[in-house]
């Protein structure tokens, strides 16, 4: 049992670690925690780490199902159109004002919104499909005979994980150095996200 609760902790500090490798879900975080504050970053982050579970959950009891339908293909293409929307909504076009340290923009969206768009960003991304399937499912074979308490188990620390990387993430990009590299570079640094999710985008394609 012993060596059952070493891996979860284990897979915890992993996720965690994984989570700045680059992606649509770490993009959307940090310009968006830049961008419009905290809050709006946990927001993000929240919807990823709901959708995080959602897919955990599916990996852990039905991934190789999933995973084998020939109608999988088309998540693939609706996350190609949702990455390709976001880069569209990112890519700088309004008109910015900055103040007293303080980032003003035309587009402040509403926490709900963007809660809906991490769920959205996370449930469409099959790079993290295949990551939950790597991560979990050597594990889930080792210890998931043993111990019938192991796959929930494991839905939610990895969940967990992902909720409390997000949300570090977002409070880290309200760093006062991080903050005034972004102000004094906004639009460059947004056609970068922007450039980056497109980039993505066009890669799951290839």
């Amino acid at each position: 049992m012993m060596e059952a609760l070493v891996s979860l902790v284990g897979l915890f500090g992993l996720l965690l670690l994984s989570q700045l490798s680059p992606g649509p879900d770490i993009f959307f975080v940090f310009r968006t925690a830049l961008a419009q504050g905290f809050r709006a970053g946990a927001a993000v982050g929240c919807g990823i780490a709901t959708g995080f579970l959602i897919q955990a959950g599916l990996v852990v009891s039905v991934g190789g199902w999933l995973m084998a339908q020939t109608w999988s293909e088309y998540v693939l293409y609706a996350a190609v159109l949702w990455l390709l929307y976001l880069a569209w909504r990112i890519f700088p076009r309004h008109r910015v004002r900055v103040e007293q340290g303080s980032l003003e923009t035309a587009a402040r969206e509403p926490l709900p919104v963007l809660f809906g768009q991490g769920l959205l960003c996370n449930i469409l991304n099959p790079k993290c499909t295949l990551f939950i399937c790597g991560l979990s499912l050597p594990a889930l074979q080792q210890f998931g005979g043993d111990y019938r308490w192991y796959a929930p188990a494991l839905v939610l620390v990895l969940s967990a994980s992902c909720l409390l990387g997000w949300v570090s993430w977002s409070a880290l990009m309200q760093w006062n150095p991080v903050r005034a590299f972004y102000l004094r570079h906004m639009t460059a640094v947004d056609a970068v996200f922007s450039v980056l999710l497109a980039a993505f985008a066009l890669y799951l394609l290839v």
